[in-house]
């Protein structure tokens, strides 16, 4: 995927080609726990991208909280597949809490989410491909899916689309 695939894509889709690639990192963490976690964050995501429930703040807390946050998580593993699949996760739920903060008006973001723009895909597109097999023709088959509008209905209908596009078990 080029940087112009993505930019052409709508803001709703560029947060499910992020969100519906991180579905697919997910099993590679090699705790349990962590895939839960992971799983939990995710799919906060997708709620906020179906009904709008959850704030950029909430989603930025997902990443940045001191006991919990998913990137303490990754910053304590020792395991380099985890911190790469994290890696992906990460840059999923930054990309997900700037459009929620960019719908909600914010005037100023914290930190990490103020340099969060579509050139995080490339560093995103990086990792999938270092911790997914044939990472390629997942990225395709998303794109071609995000770019034919026919059979669009609700977001749940189009997350269980992507999901099973990818072949990822629910």
């Amino acid at each position: 995927m080029t940087n112009a695939n993505f930019n052409s894509l709508t803001e709703h889709d560029k947060v499910i080609f992020f969100l519906g690639l991180s579905e697919k990192v997910v099993p590679v963490l090699s705790r349990t726990e962590d895939q839960i976690l992971a799983q939990e964050v995710i799919c906060k995501c997708w709620e906020w991208l179906k009904d709008k429930e959850n704030s950029g703040d909430t989603l930025y807390e997902l990443l940045d909280h001191e006991e919990n946050g998913i990137t303490i998580i990754q910053e304590t593993s020792d395991n380099k597949t985890d911190v790469i699949a994290w890696d992906c996760i990460i840059d999923a739920v930054a990309f997900t809490s700037r459009k929620a903060f960019e719908r909600e008006g914010v005037e100023y973001y914290p930190e990490p989410i103020a340099l969060v723009d579509d050139t995080l895909v490339e560093h995103f597109i990086n990792g999938f491909e270092r911790c997914i097999e044939n990472a390629g023709s997942y990225i395709e088959r998303l794109t071609s899916l995000l770019n034919d509008d026919t059979n669009r209905k609700t977001v749940n209908d189009l997350r269980t689309k992507v999901l099973r596009e990818l072949q990822i078990r629910q």
